[in-house]
């Protein structure tokens, strides 16, 4: 362990050092001759040709490739496999999916579509990248020809779905990447070095004003990275002229560690960018092409993932591009090095021990738990989850997920705090108490939200009526719910009333609800001809129910002397305000042409004269 350690120290001295050289002026300027670099005591490395160290590295990297191809098998066999699958999986769903591209009219399904059409060119970039992941570690000759494979995929199908303009950026970087590739092998040669380093800076320069000029152009085929690209583009081409300018001064070490990140960094960002686009694309093919998805649930789908999917797929593909962007400017190690010291920073108060480390750790978990919890809740709470889902199950799994995540973050973030949690035994016990006298409204309802997560008597949309409020039920929290009052109200319920009042809850099982039209005749008019137009005009109408089919029943003579009917008829609980007006207009309509009169009010005033109160 000691020699490991000491390695390690000496590796470490030596990565720093090299830092540092960055910033020195390791060649005299590049109009100033430059003297052979002796490689052995006969031969310099000018007189070796380019030609010959290319293709000896060539042939050592080839040994290494098939070295380690030899050892890891089984993983190879495997990666080729999932390829495969991947491969046939593309191909059917493209079979399966008859609809032309001209046809479609989303842009997530144009995508899919165009994804679709090319799955040779799909898993070679995306199913490569994931199978990439199989090996624990690689040496740079495996790693190098997977990324050869990738870009070369990417810049074949990227701009199939963004714009084929973009492939002029992309093809030149994908020059520049091969350029540096091969440069590694002619490392001894500095003059030749220093001529190729300009021309990989000017031409990654030009690609970024190419791509920046076709991203400008065409904002809506790049909406997830139009605004960063334009900034990073201008950071890239600033930087790229500092490398050029150190170049030429002398600081070459600077100049090609700047253009080695920069070239880093764009590749695995196109690559990281059209990975997030098939995974987004496959996330909707999952849905689109199972038997028991309808068209109103791929429709929520489609905008479920426009509004949540995607962007949790372009903020994991943010986090891959930083972690690759911050290892390529070699500040990575330097950040973990930096907050590992932070979080070394203890102070002790008494027998405790509190460190930085822990209070950061304890803020960090609590508000990353905070906003998993809101993500879970909205996720679950939107209306295509809500559609896709068993009907009263996405609220149960949105409020059940809320308390647990909350109650697992504050358990992670006290524990990482340093605190040891089996000490608060007497202070959870007082805790308990004086909740039990203090809090037991709070208990009661939080309770009460949960056996209102599994029982499920309410569910999200539907219309109840408790303590004389009546509206639509909007949020079924952990303390309270919500209910939009018809008259636009947010009325707010503690779940306590909701389990121990009466509710009455109108959409439950079914939304069929039978409405009651009552309606008054003059006494001269003939019952049986009301009752057979009252059943005819219910029965004609597209929002009533067929069966049961609509019945009016006569109740005989009122106390004003009229005729009293009342007409029933089932219909949708949504509908029936709107059906309820339009057949009483149908009845009045019908009755005034069939000459039924309706009934006129008698008032009958009864004066006494002075003489009869005497």
């Amino acid at each position: 362990m000691l020699i490991v350690d000491e390695e390690i120290a000496n590796i470490e001295y030596a990565e720093n050092q090299r830092r540092k050289d960055y910033f020195v002026f390791d060649s005299p300027p590049i109009w100033q001759k430059i003297e052979p670099v002796m490689v052995s005591d006969s031969i310099s490395a000018e007189s070796l040709s380019s030609y010959g160290l290319i293709k000896k590295g060539i042939s050592q990297n080839k040994k290494q490739f098939l070295d380690f191809f030899q050892l890891n098998t089984k993983i190879v066999v495997l990666q080729i496999a999932f390829l495969i699958l991947l491969l046939a999986f593309l191909i059917l769903a493209n079979s399966k999916w008859k609809k032309n591209i001209l046809t479609l009219r989303n842009p997530i399904e144009i995508q899919a579509k165009i994804i679709l059409k090319n799955p040779l060119l799909t898993v070679l970039s995306v199913g490569v990248l994931v199978s990439a992941f199989f090996y624990d570690s690689m040496v740079p000759a495996y790693a190098e020809f997977h990324v050869m494979v990738i870009l070369f995929a990417t810049v074949l199908l990227l701009p199939k779905v963004t714009h084929k303009k973009f492939s002029i950026f992309l093809w030149l970087l994908l020059v520049v990447y091969v350029i540096n590739t091969f440069e590694a092998f002619i490392g001894v040669k500095v003059n030749l070095i220093r001529w190729i380093l300009i021309v990989d800076t000017l031409l990654l320069f030009m690609s970024l004003f190419v791509g920046r000029k076709i991203v400008k152009s065409y904002p809506e085929k790049f909406t997830q990275i139009f605004r960063p690209f334009r900034i990073i583009s201008a950071l890239y081409m600033f930087i790229l002229i500092l490398a050029l300018v150190a170049n030429i001064i002398g600081m070459v070490a600077l100049a090609n560690y700047i253009t080695k990140a920069v070239i880093v960094s764009l590749t695995f960002g196109v690559i990281l960018y059209l990975a997030v686009k098939v995974f987004t694309s496959i996330f909707i093919l999952i849905f689109k092409f199972r038997k028991s998805t309808n068209i109103q649930t791929i429709t929520s789908m489609v905008n479920a993932t426009h509004q949540r999917i995607r962007p949790l797929f372009n903020f994991i593909g943010f986090l891959a591009w930083m972690f690759f962007t911050l290892s390529s400017f070699e500040v990575f190690d330097f950040i973990v090095d930096w907050y590992g010291e932070i979080m070394a920073t203890e102070w002790n108060v008494g027998e405790m021990t509190i460190s930085l480390g822990g209070i950061l750790a304890f803020i960090g978990i609590f508000i990353f738990t905070l906003i998993i919890a809101k993500i879970a809740a909205t996720l679950f709470q939107d209306e295509w989850m809500v559609n896709v889902l068993p009907r009263g199950v996405a609220p149960a799994i949105s409020l059940v997920l809320r308390i647990v995540v909350i109650g697992l973050g504050l358990y992670a973030g006290l524990s990482a705090a340093g605190v040891d949690l089996s000490k608060l035994g007497f202070i959870l016990g007082a805790l308990g108490v004086g909740i039990g006298f203090g809090l037991q409204n709070v208990v009661l309802n939080f309770v009460s939200g949960l056996i209102l997560a599994f029982e499920r008597p309410i569910n999200l949309g539907d219309t109840i009526e408790v303590d004389m409020e009546k509206g639509v039920v909007t949020n079924i929290g952990v303390r309270s719910s919500n209910i939009r009052a018809y008259s636009g109200a947010e009325v707010i319920i503690p779940n306590g009333d909701l389990i121990s009042k009466k509710v009455i809850n109108w959409t439950l099982s079914n939304r069929n609800r039978r409405s009651k039209i009552p309606m008054k005749t003059s006494p001269d008019a003939d019952p049986e001809k009301v009752i057979e137009l009252f059943n005819k005009i219910a029965a004609d109408h597209p929002n009533t129910s067929k069966d049961p089919a609509p019945k009016t029943y006569f109740y005989g003579y009122g106390p004003d002397g009229n005729l009293n009917f009342a007409l029933m008829y089932w219909t949708t609980f949504s509908d029936t305000l709107k059906t309820d007006s339009q057949i009483a207009l149908i009845i009045f309509k019908t009755l005034k042409e069939e000459g039924i009169q309706a009934p006129a009010p008698v008032r009958r005033i009864i004066s006494e004269s002075p003489g009869d109160k005497e």
